[in-house]
Order: structure tokens, then sequence, then C-alpha cells
């Protein structure tokens, strides 16, 4: 039977991991992050008097400010890398069919113009054609 989740919220201080439990305004420490959930558990048990395996934990590992800063600008060029790569697919999907309506070329032909092969030109015009029947906001990722 469980007692509940209980945070623990980890923080580097110097050498050690400094682990916060906020439930029992208690504190305390480890060298290493694979020793702080034991512990966090640990000082739970004995702060609320229950065996250690009772009750379930969650950890909310905090990150140094340079870090944090620059996890989100790996994230703000990650969003920036999903969008050029659907407007690359978006590109080639429309290349593909510009070649077919517009200068009437065969797949094959289509397929040397564009650099790639027959299947794929066909994969491109096919979901040029899902894109146009496709509802306003959605989009996919496929290039």
């Amino acid at each position: 039977m469980s007692c509940g989740t209980y945070e623990l919220v980890v923080s580097r201080e110097g050498k050690w991991w400094i682990i916060d439990a906020p439930a029992v305004d208690y504190r305390t420490q480890a060298r290493t992050l694979s020793e702080v959930e034991e512990m966090g558990r640990s000082l739970l048990a004995g702060a609320l008097g229950v065996d250690e395996e009772s009750f379930n934990v969650t950890l909310r590992i905090e990150k140094p400010a340079d870090v944090a800063a620059r996890l989100a600008e790996a994230a703000e060029y990650d969003r920036a890398a999903l969008e050029s790569t659907r407007n690359a697919a978006r590109d080639r999907r429309e290349a593909a069919r510009v070649l077919r309506d517009a200068y009437g070329l065969s797949a094959i032909d289509a397929a040397r113009v564009l650099g790639v092969s027959r299947a794929r030109v066909y994969q491109l015009l096919e979901d040029s054609f899902l894109e146009e029947q496709r509802p306003a906001g959605r989009d996919r990722a496929r290039a």
C-alpha cells in the first residue's frame, strides 16, 4: 500500500547534490545523482515514520541557470529545424506538382530533374494531393 507520492527537489552545491523534501521541510545530501533517490527516501521515511518502500518519489532536478538557458536555446533550434523541415517538404511537394502539372513531365523525367527516384516522385505527388485535401493548420514533416 502506497502512502502517496513525494517530490524531492534536487540541486547542485559544490561537490554535493542537495535534496530538499518540501513535504517534511527536511534536507539531506548525496555525492552522486544515482544516490539521490535512496537518500531522499531514507529522509522521508524517517520524517514520516513509515517504511521506505511505502511511498513513491518524484525527482525535480533544478538545472543551473546557464544550463537551463542552453537547453532553452537548443529547444528553439529544434523548433526552427522542424519548421525548416516542414517548409522543405512542402517545397519538394510543390516542385514535383509543378513539374507534372505545369510542364507535363512524366514521373521518370520529374525524378531526373529533382534528383530522386521515380517512386519518390509518386510519394511527393501523393503527399501534395493529401496536403491539398487536409484541413488548414494540419502539417506533415515528411520530406
